[in-house]
């Protein structure tokens, strides 16, 4: 069995709210490329960033520590990160390092827009 490729896609969704979806195994060896799409999101001026780790098939500790600094990274500067988790072993992982009680996670990416586009802009 194959391990599928990292891959990420940035895409501004309007409203000052922006999307990095990821996909594959999210381990050390893609914490650049993920800290690379982090910063492509970054670069657009968005407020909130939506990580959708719904495609992950891993992820591991290197990763829960890129998402935290870069929420609370975000909170210093008035904006905001969330996480859309599936069910998939992604969240597991969330729940035992204890980042869904410091970063705000959807079940889906379609509760997390529903949300977060409905919110009175800040």
């Amino acid at each position: 069995m194959s391990v599928p490729p990292f891959r990420a896609t940035v895409a501004e969704l309007g409203s000052g709210l922006g999307l990095v979806s990821v996909s594959g195994e999210l381990d050390l060896y893609v914490e650049r490329d993920l800290r690379d799409s982090l910063a492509a999101a970054d670069g657009l001026g968005l407020h909130t960033v939506v990580v959708d780790l719904s495609g992950a098939s891993f992820m591991d500790s290197t990763i829960c520590g890129i998402l935290v600094g870069e929420a609370k990274r975000r909170r210093n500067s008035d904006g905001d990160l969330v996480l859309v988790s599936n069910g998939t072993r992604t969240s597991r992982v969330l729940e035992v390092a204890g980042i869904d009680r410091v970063i705000r996670m959807f079940p889906t990416l379609h509760a997390a827009l529903e949300e977060l586009l409905l919110e009175p802009a800040q």
